[in-house]
């Protein structure tokens, strides 16, 4: 199996964890859809989706559903127009929240639901360690690979475009997945109190904290390992994706 049809199937099955969130017909705002694939299986469901993400994102090999573009800040659909906002491994790439959340507050119905998946520690942990099991079959193939990418890079490229101290850094330290500084960093970015204060401080309130109940890491080391027996290991090494279920906060006080 691939890479990419091993995201695929971490992905899906993400989607149809959250299944019973997704009702027939109701409007759906995907932020970050990338290629359109999970928009493509909430769509199956009966919702009408509408699906964002940055121009400037890498160019998927297949398009899976229509991905509109956005700036990042603005949300071009009218006040009120979402049932459900939906984000996947989304925001811990954007470096200031408080505009998209905004967003998020006024293009969503009053008592409309937010969905965000985002990496754990446990991901973060098991990452880092992986990172050394990805770098021995680099060295071995010699050549720097990275999932979701349709390119790779020889080892010999990349020492002669960076240096060698890049070369060396990139070997010996994991970096940052997301916006942060580093990935020591993570352990705190992407702890789940951090990430519930930051939902309080911006107008929402929790119906539902879960793990994803899958146990992964970023490098895809071994991506042939059944969805069965991730979900096995992550009894006991933990789950890999938070997922927040929340509402504004002034819904919940009317409601």
């Amino acid at each position: 199996m691939g890479l990419e049809a091993h995201l695929q199937r971490l992905r899906k099955f993400e989607i149809e964890s959250l299944r019973a969130w997704f009702r027939p017909n109701i409007r759906v705002l995907e932020i970050g859809g990338g290629s359109g694939y999970q928009a493509s299986l909430i769509s199956a469901y009966g919702c009408e989706v509408c699906s964002i993400d940055l121009p400037g994102r890498p160019v998927p090999e297949k398009i899976y559903y229509s991905v509109t573009d956005y700036d990042g800040q603005k949300i071009l659909f009218p006040d009120g127009f979402f049932d459900l906002v939906f984000s996947s491994n989304v925001l811990e790439h954007i470096e200031s929240l408080a505009p998209i959340f905004k967003e998020i507050h006024r293009v969503l119905k009053p008592e409309g639901t937010i969905i965000h998946v985002l990496p754990s520690v446990t991901w973060r942990f098991w990452t880092s360690l992986a990172h050394y099991a990805y770098i021995l079959k680099c060295l071995l193939i010699g050549k720097i690979e990275s999932m979701g990418k349709q390119n790779s890079l020889l080892i010999r490229d990349v020492g002669k475009g960076h240096g060698l101290m890049f070369l060396l850094k990139r070997v010996f330290i994991a970096g940052p997945h997301g916006v942060y500084p580093n990935a020591v960093s993570e352990f705190y970015y992407f702890s789940r109190f951090r990430w519930i204060a930051l939902f309080h401080k911006n107008g929402f309130d929790l119906l539902k904290i879960s793990g994803n109940g899958l146990f992964y890491t970023g490098y895809g080391v071994f991506h042939d390992l059944s969805i069965s027996l991730r979900r096995k290991v992550a009894w006991f090494l933990g789950s890999s994706s938070h997922i927040f279920v929340m509402r504004i906060r002034d819904s919940l006080t009317k409601s």
